[in-house]
This record gives structure tokens, sequence and C-alpha cells, in this order.
């Protein structure tokens, strides 16, 4: 095991140990920017244990110390091993204020136990239903494969994450959850809503510059008309339909080009998902460009008309506060999107695309529609981008998060710095 070079930030304030589901370093802007760069302005600092990914390189954590472990071998031996990574919580809580696991259903239990052995607060960050998600990759294991012991292994792992994730989420302090659904949904299973603070995905407004982002000018993209889908691909999201939507435009607007700006999470999905473009004859139809940097990603995305976010309603995703309509916006890219509860919201209040159900002929139609009314389009991306930049700015988050852990932890509430404050 390697581990990552810590870096130590100091510095007076509120002090928490988190124990992190996502690889170090982090890539989801509500680690990286929220708990990395706007929380420690504000007087917290975040001290991660987690795996170590060798791929990327380290740029360094300045919200406190890392503890970032190296596991080599498969996955399903990494995934054993992990809880390993976890155990330095129970030095690092002496000197902490807050004890946390993000998205770790088994680290929670270490993480409840090391914060009653200290008593301290424990928290619980959801950013996604970890155990419904296991309930759904059972299912579909269950229903592709043939393999009895992958299938048993792939049920048990979904009802252990199951009576693991209630029993955590019943104890811990507070939780931190990812959209208003959300906190409904936990608050039906019996959860006050005064121990939850909804935090939904937002926006780098320095990474977002649109100025900034040029449009890739790529052979594949001349002379089409561009709808994008940014981010993860499979079945379990819906890809087949924007499939279908891509084959039913060929026939009545043969230059719309369908821009897969991703890939898919498992082996699995992506032959799937290659021999339905090549099945389809889509080839022609449909752009799939793989894994990208973000910043690469977003040109990709900054040179298409429209920005597609269908994702399939149910337990699992209605909860979510999807990145996909937020990053649209904040380039100025109007979007079609269905009525998951947060996208609705956004669309509603920005005035920044098209809410429609999730339906072929809704999605068809709207898209067209902006296609046909380009001035239509343009106001409605440059609404959605003002809106976005006021109401989900990681500064506007950051300040809501950071009085939710001075009440949690029971200091005295600082006053907020903003961004431009402390650049100044």
């Amino acid at each position: 095991m390697i581990l990552a070079s810590p870096a130590r930030h100091q510095g007076p304030g509120l002090r928490i140990v988190c124990m992190l589901r996502d690889t170090y370093p982090p890539f989801r802007p509500d680690v990286a920017v929220l708990l990395g760069q706007e929380l420690p302005a504000r007087g917290i600092f975040t001290d991660l244990l987690a795996a170590r990914d060798p791929s990327r390189p380290d740029t360094g954590w300045t919200g406190g110390r890392v503890r970032a472990v190296c596991l080599p071998g498969p996955k399903w031996f990494v995934y054993l091993c992990l809880p390993l990574i976890d155990f330095p919580v129970l030095r690092w809580a002496r000197h902490a204020d807050l004890i946390q696991a993000r998205d770790r259903i088994r680290a929670g239990l270490l993480g409840l136990f090391t914060a009653r052995l200290y008593r301290k607060p424990f928290v619980y960050w959801m950013s996604f239903p970890i155990a419904e998600g296991h309930r759904i990759r059972a299912r579909e294991i269950g229903q592709l494969n043939t393999n009895r012991m992958r299938k048993l292994a792939a049920t048990m792992r979904a009802s252990l994450a199951t009576r693991v994730e209630d029993w955590v989420i019943q104890r811990a302090d507070h939780l931190f959850v990812q959209s208003w659904a959300m906190r409904t949904a936990l608050a039906n299973k019996g959860i006050p809503a005064n121990r939850m603070t909804v935090v939904p995905m937002g926006i780098d407004t320095g990474r977002f510059n649109q100025t900034a982002i040029q449009p890739l000018r790529d052979r594949a993209l001349s002379g089409r008309k561009v709808l994008v889908y940014l981010g993860t691909t499979g079945r379990a999201r819906a890809t087949e339909f924007l499939l279908d939507l891509a084959h039913q435009l060929r026939t009545e607007r043969p230059e719309v080009l369908l821009l897969l700006v991703g890939d898919c999470p498992n082996e699995d999905d992506r032959i799937w998902l290659r021999s339905e473009i090549a099945n389809r004859d889509l080839k022609d139809h449909v752009h799939l460009t793989g894994w990208l940097s973000q910043a690469d990603a977003l040109r990709w995305a900054a040179s298409a008309q429209i920005g597609l976010s269908p994702i399939p309603r149910g337990t699992l995703f209605d909860v979510s506060s999807p990145t996909k309509v937020g990053e649209y916006l904040a380039i100025g890219l109007p979007c079609v999107a269905n009525d998951i509860p947060d996208q609705e919201f956004v669309l509603r209040q920005s005035g920044g695309g098209i809410c429609v159900p999730m339906q072929l002929n809704a999605f068809k139609n709207a898209v067209i529609d902006l296609l046909e009314q380009p001035d239509k389009a343009a106001t409605m991306g440059a609404r959605g981008r003002r809106w976005i930049l006021k109401h989900r700015s990681y500064e506007r988050i950051a300040d809501e998060v950071a009085q939710a852990y001075f009440r949690i932890a029971g200091a005295p509430k600082k006053t907020t710095i903003s961004a431009q404050a402390s650049s100044s």
C-alpha cells in the first residue's frame, strides 16, 4: 500500500474527519470545491480518508490532512479492503469537532462508534442512495447474468447495505442530503426534518467561466445540429431512451447528431452501448467520446445547440440533484429535461429550458421546437446561466453548509467569508 503525501492546513475553526467513498484526489465538485475550497474560507477544514487513484495526479488538498491509500488488485478485493483505510479516524478524531462518512455505509459504523467514543457529533453525507443502487444493480445482474454465485453475492450485498444504511442514518446526529425529494423520502422513514440539511449539486463559477470555454472544432460536429448528453451512460441511466430519440430524429432532422460525452461505469454496459449503436445503424448519428477531463468535456458540450437530461423516474433518481442541467445552464446551453423533481424546479425557476415527461414524442417535439427557434433557445440559455450562477454557485451553497456545521458542532457561528472577499 502506498500512502499519498499528507497535506496539513493549519488554522482556527472547525475540523472534520471525513471518510470518503470517492477516490483521492476528489473529482466531484461538492467535495473538491465545497469541502476543499469554499468551506476553509469559512473556517471549516476537512481531513480526508480515502482510497488513492494512482491514474490521476495528486493536485493537493488545501482543506486539511489527507491519508490516501493505493489498494492494488481487482475491484472486489479493493472493496473488501476499503474499511482498512478508515481506522486512522480513531486517532484523528481526538482533535476533530465532527466525524463524517460520505456515502460510506460500512464506514458509517466505524464513524458512529468513534463519535460516541469521543462524544462528538457524527454526520452522514448522503449524496446518493447507495443501498438503493445496490438493489437495482442486483436486479440487473439477476436478469442479465447466469452466474449463480454472482447473483447471490449481489443480492446479499444489497440486503446488507440496506440494513446497515438504515441503522446508520437513524442514529446519525445530522444528515446532509442531495435534494428536497431525498429529505422528504428520509422524513417518511422517521428521520426528523431538523436533522437534515439539503445540499444540491452546485456550480464552480471559476471553472464555468463562459468566455474561457472554447467550443471544440471537430470534424464529427461539422454541419450538424448537436444534442449533447454529458455524464455517465448505461442501461440504468436511460441511454436506450437517447438512442431511441436519435433514431426518431434522424428521419425528420437528419442533420441532428447525438453527442454522448462520457461513458458507462462497467464493462457490461460499455459493450452493450456500442453494440446498440451498431445494431440501430446510428454510427453516423451518435458520437461517443468516452471518458474525458471536465475541461475537455465542457468544450465538447459548448459545441452543442441543446443539452439533454432524461433521467428515469423511480426511487433511485427521483431523490437526486442532477449535475447535468446545472452544467448546461452554466455555459448558457438551453436544455430539454424530464420531470425529476430537482430538474423540474431548476427549469421552472430559471426558464433555462423545457421540462417534459420522459416520453419520446415529448422530447422530440421539444428538441425540434428549440432547433427551429434559435432566438428562443438563446434567450433560455442566457436566463438559465443567470439563475444558476445566482442560486446554485458553491459560494452561496457554502454559506448555508457552514452555518449547518457550526450548529451541529455547537460552536459559535463565524462570519461567513465570500470567495470574492477571501481573495481580495
